[in-house]
């Protein structure tokens, strides 16, 4: 591997611990790089999932099968990891999927190379523990957002926080996270639009 395909996940990787350069091989080494395009799929629900994939380019959508109906449960794209966190941990089955939607370049690590990274890379442990915790607030956050916000409350957020997700993902799934129907989703930004236009 090139070392321009790892640069961004060094530097995403140095934010949380600092490895020598001996350090940084032995775990560069066993780094892979995979090309994807939009609608392929990372994950399948019933797979166990072996890889955590480091995106450099591209977007990503979690989503899991409702009733016969797609349901987001989140997105992610550029300096972001993305796997099936459970599944990968706990070795089962994934009860979601992970598509792309947009043509993506992300690099991975499987794992058994990563179990050999905790044992011969001392901060890779810290890393994996900071990592773990990092997903498991995210997790939390949104399981309380679905329980105590309204879809209202949940959209305004995405407006002011994620508002790059906004342009880069189709309405049909953003409402789908929101746990709306698309139009209600359009009903909701042409009654957003108007109370901005009326407070201008």
């Amino acid at each position: 591997m090139l070392a321009s395909d790892s640069a961004q996940i060094r530097l995403f990787i140095s934010q949380f611990i600092k490895m020598d350069e001996a350090e940084w091989m032995v775990n560069e080494r066993l780094l892979t790089k995979r090309i994807l395009k939009k609608g392929d799929y990372l994950i399948r629900a019933g797979e166990v999932c072996n890889l955590v994939s480091f995106i450099n380019k591209g977007g990503f959508r979690a989503f899991m099968e409702i009733n016969g109906e797609d349901r987001s449960n989140y997105f992610a794209f550029e300096n972001e990891y993305i796997t099936d966190y459970k599944s990968f941990l706990t070795r089962q089955p994934s009860v979601g999927s992970i598509q792309v939607i947009e043509d993506a370049e992300v690099i991975e690590l499987n794992y058994n190379d990563m179990q050999y990274c905790y044992e011969r890379i001392s901060a890779w442990q810290k890393f994996g523990r900071l990592i773990a915790e990092y997903v498991f607030i995210g997790v939390s956050q949104r399981a309380a957002d679905l329980l105590f916000k309204t879809p209202e409350q949940l959209y305004l957020a995405l407006l002011k926080d994620k508002r790059k997700l906004l342009d880069r993902v189709p309405q049909h799934q953003i409402a789908s996270y929101l746990g709306i129907q698309p139009e209600s989703l359009s009903r909701l930004r042409k009654r957003l639009a108007q109370v901005r236009a009326e407070n201008t």
